[in-house]
């Protein structure tokens, strides 16, 4: 039953309902069950491997769980254990233990469990509940944005049966060759991604060795010493450690390589390899990697059944360097640097499987609204897949289904790379972000909140989980999450931003700035901070200095999308200053660059040109920003928004508020900018129901009190009450929120004279 329903938490009172059918089972028989089970897999419930107890709530599993599926009968001799693997024989699962961990209890086979009559309904029990899956991730209620030391998920190579553990720790470049630097980390991850393909070892992944250093306080570019690898393997209960160095020598690299035992630090082996050009890496390494395997007591049955990196990635170096940062830059979402880089890379060896898909996965994934140009690189990927890992083909599966809409089809390709890869963060988080614009906001963060217990400190983990909370409402939440973000990540100019954008939901202006400023000071081009300071500038009413920022972002948006965006700030800008003309012409360049975010809708509105109006609502109605993504609440509801303001400018108030009853559920696409969180208000304020206006107005400003419009528009609603003094707060709040807005802001203007009237009683 746990294994059927291993993306959720299992709780006690489910598990007595469903296992026992009614039957008057206290907690204390369950908890015995568990206790049973912890002495049959030699477990301690202090410091668990297998089941973990979820106080006050239920259990989950927390071990490595292999699922296979076998065509006939037969029985399993189970040996020690350290993780579970389920073979699926008609009408029940078998467990298989590991024989390497030491002090476990050996158990009798499956076979003889059941011969002992007493023992049988025991035993069914204990193997019912055992197979409670590896990867449901339960947390501890609020303890998840700020992970103690003793919370953290220990980083350790999973413990999978007839494996041995291994960890490659990064290279020392004893060269002190800036331009060969890059191998510290690439040598390592070549021989990482080698032996992994070995059915007989188990290797700390490239992700995790990183994490576990900055988490023993080691950065990655320092030299790696005996003592410090063996601190390492300790940590992550390895058995054995490869270190290596390299040096240029001319033209020529020489590669070394060490292989200790991590108990006694014992030197087993030594192998080296001199080329003569940085190019016949890629196919040399693959020889020190079997030879390293084979010191292991890992060699392949067959050589061509373990193909080395070189095979399934690329043979040439240059290309195999560009893909490794550029996958550093695109997590950065330094999109257009990646780009270049993959596409160098392709040039260089156009046979690269993994850099087609990576340019996919830019266009689609990062970018997010360039599917069209996504597809032919995912295409490519697929045909040239036979040269790639069960991993890899999985990730473009998933890609594949996004750039093509299918999200369902997406979000099964996630959850089955999770289930197979339980260490994969980017799976997780990819998948969060599905669920979450299927409107599953509830299984977004528990995707997320999973990513957080196998890595506390996942950087895009938090920034995703910043972005979830703040569309709540939950702005200390959001701002948590973002701070941490940025002290996982100070030099990353992406991690300040995110903070300012969070801060700006909170209305915290200045700290907004602030943040941005960061991020533009770690790299001046960065779109994305240039086109939010320009929102902050345009809700404070500084208009002359948003238009500043938003042509200075429009000189270096990376895509049509981004530049239509950017013209459709200037749009709602122009429209804000009531200057129709330069509304148009920003509308136009809109639809120059083949999006239309419905700039030119609404400069019709504002000419009062229904017929135009009509028009081109009916196309945005079908256009692809709002129709592709069919499952997204937030494109509905900015077409509802749209809907309601030709609603009520055609005399259509009722359907007006329908649909703004509507588009209020979520935000909106431009949520800093023309948010639909206060149609309604506006709405009732223009029909004169004045009560309900400062009601709604009043809702608004309780989740963001710095909000400059709420102000502005409430105190016209107790002005037209005849409630002057609580008109007159609402504009002083508005005018001192807006203290440094343009002098000739239509709304400055307006709300100062509003003011001066009701102070000297005109």
């Amino acid at each position: 039953y746990l294994l059927e329903h291993r993306e959720r938490l299992v709780t006690k009172d489910e598990l007595i309902e469903k296992i026992w059918e009614g039957a008057a089972v206290t907690d204390n028989a369950l908890a015995q069950c568990i206790v049973d089970i912890r002495k049959a897999l030699g477990d301690d419930s202090r410091r668990p491997r297998f089941i973990k107890t979820i106080p006050k709530a239920g259990y989950r599993f927390i071990s490595e769980v292999e699922e296979r599926w076998a065509n006939g009968g037969g029985t399993i001799e189970t040996e020690e254990i350290t993780s579970v693997s389920i073979m699926y024989e008609e009408s029940f699962a078998q467990m298989v233990p590991d024989p390497q961990e030491k002090g476990a209890r050996r158990l009798p086979s499956i076979t003889r469990l059941f011969a002992y009559p007493r023992m049988r309904i025991a035993a069914a029990l204990v193997i019912g509940l055992v197979v409670i899956l590896a990867v449901v991730l339960l947390i501890y209620p609020g303890s998840l944005l700020r992970p103690t030391s003793e919370q953290r998920a220990e980083v350790i190579v999973p413990a999978v049966p007839g494996r041995k553990p291994v960890v490659v720790m990064y290279f020392d470049n004893q060269s002190r060759s800036k331009e060969l630097d890059w191998l510290r980390e690439g040598l390592a991850d070549m021989i990482i991604s080698n032996l992994s393909r070995s059915d007989k070892l188990t290797v700390l992944s490239r992700q995790q060795l990183n994490m576990l250093l900055e988490r023993m306080g080691y950065g990655p570019k320092g030299e790696i010493r005996l003592d410090k690898a063996l601190e390492v393997a300790g940590k992550s209960q390895a058995e054995k450690i490869i270190l290596g160095s390299f040096a240029g020598l001319g033209e020529k690299i020489r590669i070394d390589v060490r292989l200790h035992d991590a108990a006694t630090g014992r030197l087993l082996a030594v192998e080296s390899m001199t080329v003569d050009r940085p190019e016949q890496i890629l196919t040399q390494i693959d020889l020190l990697s079997l030879k390293l395997a084979t010191h292991m007591g890992a060699t392949p049955a067959n050589r061509d059944a373990a193909p080395g990196i070189a095979s399934v990635m690329t043979k040439n170096l240059e290309a195999y360097r560009c893909y490794s940062l550029a996958i550093e830059k695109a997590n950065a979402y330094h999109s257009r640097e990646a780009l270049a880089l993959l596409e160098k890379a392709i040039a260089l060896d156009p046979e690269f499987a993994m850099a087609y898909a990576r340019i996919g996965y830019v266009y689609t994934v990062i970018w997010n609204n360039e599917r069209a140009r996504a597809r032919p690189y995912l295409e490519k990927a697929f045909q040239l897949q036979d040269r790639l890992t069960e991993r890899d083909r999985l990730y473009i599966a998933a890609w594949y289904a996004m750039a093509h809409q299918d999200n369902t089809g997406a979000i099964e390709a996630f959850r089955k790379l999770i289930s197979r890869y339980p260490y994969e963060i980017e799976a997780y988080l990819r998948l969060g972000n599905l669920l979450n614009g299927q409107t599953r906001a509830e299984e977004a963060v528990a995707a997320l909140q999973q990513a957080l217990v196998v890595d506390p400190e996942a950087r895009d983990v938090h920034n995703a989980l910043g972005f979830f909370y703040w569309r709540f409402g939950r702005y200390d939440d959001a701002i948590a999450a973002h701070q941490k973000y940025v002290l996982l990540s100070p030099d990353e100019a992406n991690a300040h931003d995110s903070l300012g954008l969070s801060y700006i939901e909170a209305g915290r202006y200045e700290g907004a700035l602030a943040s941005f400023g960061k991020a533009l000071a770690l790299k001046p081009d960065f779109h994305f901070a240039l086109l939010h300071v320009g929102d902050v500038r345009f809700g404070l009413g500084q208009y002359h200095s948003a238009i500043e920022e938003y042509r200075r972002y429009l000189q270096v948006a990376p895509s049509d999308w981004d530049r239509a965006v950017g013209h459709n700030r200037l749009v709602l800008l122009y429209l804000k200053k009531g200057d129709l003309r330069r509304a148009e012409a920003a509308a136009r360049q809109e639809l120059k660059y083949k999006n239309d975010f419905g700039g030119s809708f609404l400069v019709a509105l504002a000419r009062a040109d229904m017929q135009a109006s009509e028009k081109l609502l009916e196309q945005l109605l079908t256009n692809s920003i709002y129709t592709e993504e069919e499952n997204s609440s937030r494109a509905k509801n900015t077409l509802h928004y749209f809907q309601g303001l030709f609603a009520l400018k055609s005399g259509r108030a009722t359907e007006a508020l329908e649909h703004f009853q509507e588009a209020m559920c979520q935000p909106g696409y431009l949520w800093n900018i023309s948010s639909t969180e206060d149609c309604l208000a506006n709405t009732y304020l223009e029909l004169g129901r004045l009560d309900e206006a400062i009601a709604e107005y009043e809702r608004i400003l309780s989740i963001n009190p710095n909000w400059p419009p709420a102000h502005y528009n409430l105190g016209q609603a107790y002005e037209r009450k005849g409630e002057r003094e609580r008109a007159r707060s609402s504009y002083e709040r508005f005018l001192e929120i807006w203290k440094k807005a343009d002098t000739d802001a239509p709304q400055f203007i307006d709300a100062g004279e509003r003011l001066k009237n009701l102070q000297y009683g005109s």
